[in-house]
């Protein structure tokens, strides 16, 4: 129970310190000194703040998950991702600016392709679609691609726009576009 509140507390200040700062300025000692922990503490629990940084990004892509698996929907475990983005906007904002542009391309890459890999999937189940494997590898490509597009564009130009209004907007214009080609697939040789 004290290792958990101490892994949460050392989370909950990077988070802060990252509202006030960009990544690549924030040290190990300046987080340890505002958690009051001492530095061996930190590296108990984290090798560096890379880790640090990964878990974080970790534990949201499995929060997204469990979303998804509670609702089935796409556009509900997107908003999800991008509820946790909008409450820890200038965190996500300096992080996003302050780290490789592939890590944060792989973190959007990895929430888009486990939310639309399960959905092809669950369409295919519940709709009954014996959709071929390497079509339901292309249409998840094809939408994990544009909405990870779409999650970056609207980060880099400082998540202004409502991400409800966004994800409501596409998952309204797309509507039934995923099952259609999965039934296309199921007619294809």
């Amino acid at each position: 129970m004290v290792k958990q509140y101490t892994k949460e507390l050392i989370q909950e200040e990077f988070l802060k310190l990252l509202e006030e700062q960009a990544f690549n300025k924030i040290t190990i000692a300046m987080l340890t000194q505002r958690c009051e922990i001492s530095r061996n503490t930190f590296y108990y629990h984290y090798e560096d703040i890379y880790m640090l940084v990964k878990e974080i990004l970790k534990e949201e892509l499995d929060r997204v998950d469990r979303a998804f698996n509670a609702t089935a929907s796409w556009e509900e475990s997107l908003m999800h991702a991008a509820s946790f983005l909008m409450s820890n906007k200038k965190a996500a904002q300096n992080l996003f600016r302050s780290i490789d542009k592939q890590d944060t391309d792989n973190y959007l890459y990895t929430i888009c392709e486990s939310v639309m890999s399960k959905y092809v999937e669950n369409e295919c189940l519940v709709k009954q679609i014996d959709a071929k494997e390497e079509d339901k590898r292309l249409i998840t490509d094809f939408y994990r691609a544009a909405l990870v597009g779409l999650l970056d564009k609207w980060i880099q130009e400082g998540m202004v726009e409502s991400p409800e209004q966004v994800i409501n907007r596409i998952g309204t214009l797309f509507d039934g576009n995923i099952e259609r080609s999965l039934r296309i697939s199921q007619r294809l040789d």
